[in-house]
């Protein structure tokens, strides 16, 4: 029995070194943003690992901007396959995050990795969890059912998380189910609650300053710059120009 115990022990040790080894990619940490990402990333790759599942061990683009990445059958693939991470990033932080599976199966312990990892301390694997099953069952329960969360990719108070299911995307037989994780303002956050965006009608934020990390953001107009006038403001050289709207 102890023998047995043993040799168990060292073949999930062997596993782990495994999935760590293919999860080593170079980040790039060209600016804060980027940075900030490698770490969360790094964070992910743990609860990955712990849940079973390889970590990440693909990078697919790298920009100031954007970067792309995922798991793959083998690393340092040049193509996605089924799991598939966009991260959007401000210059100093992160904006949002995006994570895509094709396996229904492995949707809810891919998503509550990345869940997880936003506060590692105070986020339990089983609170991580639950919403991220609830859409698979969803999804298993009706596959040819579609479903999305309508996303707002303005940062708030909290972190707010939309779910989606896409039958058949691409009209190759596969289905995606995905997770968008819309990152807090630093410093608002008390690392405890998040917000699954079908659930809850997002309100103006409203913040008492406002930080250099989210250049050419400010929520404090009440989301005025999203009204819809119907009356066309006509260019300045057209012929409409000349008449008299008031």
């Amino acid at each position: 029995m102890v023998r047995k115990t043993a040799a168990t022990a060292l073949t999930l040790a062997l596993l782990l070194c495994c999935f760590q080894a293919g999860a080593e990619i170079k980040w790039p940490e060209n600016t804060g943003g980027q940075r900030l990402l490698k770490t969360y990333a790094e964070s992910a790759n743990r609860f990955l690992i712990e849940q079973g599942e390889p970590g990440i061990n693909s990078l697919f683009e790298a920009y100031p901007g954007q970067v792309v990445f995922g798991i793959t059958s083998e690393p340092e693939a040049e193509v996605p396959e089924n799991v598939e991470i966009t991260a959007k990033l401000f210059p100093e932080t992160v904006n949002s995050l995006q994570v895509r599976v094709s396996d229904a199966s492995r949707f809810p312990r891919i998503a509550a990795s990345f869940i997880q990892a936003l506060s590692p301390e105070t986020i339990t694997r089983e609170e991580a969890l639950k919403a991220p099953t609830n859409r698979m069952q969803r999804a298993v329960s009706a596959p040819e059912t579609s479903f999305e969360d309508q996303v707002e990719d303005l940062n708030g108070t909290v972190p707010y998380i939309y779910y989606a299911y896409y039958p058949n995307q691409y009209h190759d037989g596969v289905s995606w189910l995905q997770m968008t994780i819309v990152f807090p303002l630093e410093g608002y956050w008390d690392g405890r609650e998040t917000v699954t965006g079908s659930e809850v009608t997002r309100g103006p934020d409203n913040y008492s300053d406002h930080s250099e990390d989210y250049e050419g953001y400010d929520s404090d107009d009440d989301y005025t710059h999203y009204e819809i006038f119907s009356t066309p403001t006509p260019e300045p050289d057209s012929a409409a120009a000349e008449l008299d709207f008031r």
